[in-house]
């Protein structure tokens, strides 16, 4: 019988990677930053053309709120940066779960351990069990 489940995905950290996950990391930041510019643009529009006091301090609640929230989304990307440089390289980086098809028989013991692929520069180094 043939049944579906997880492994773990962990790349280990090598120059390479290093850089590829800088640029995501910085790409992220950027992309977080040009939020961060056009809800500050769309506030002081919405500003201008709200109608009531109440009503502008409602729209600048909201918006303030939003940018709160894509300035902490900053700050963890810098984190992550900083824990990037701080790696060793060899270092092991758990980067997801995959589905694998499986093989079991009558017999095999259960739970079955969860297995592990082990990636390096784009291919499988080892898979463990």
């Amino acid at each position: 019988m043939r049944i579906i489940r997880k492994a773990i995905v962990k790349h280990v950290l090598t120059n390479e990677l290093r850089e590829e996950m800088w640029n995501d990391l910085e790409s992220e930041k950027e992309r977080l930053e040009r939020e961060y510019e056009q809800l500050r643009f769309q506030m002081h529009k919405q500003w201008k053309t709200g109608e009531s006091t109440r009503r502008k301090e409602e729209v600048k609640r909201r918006f303030e709120k939003e940018l709160e929230k894509r300035q902490e989304k900053v700050k963890q990307v810098i984190f992550q940066q900083s824990q990037l440089e701080q790696l060793e390289l060899g270092s092991l980086l758990t980067t997801g779960k995959i589905d694998i098809l499986e093989e079991i028989q009558p017999g095999d013991p259960w739970p079955l351990k969860e297995k592990e692929v082990i990636v390096k520069d784009g291919k499988i180094q080892e898979i463990i069990e």
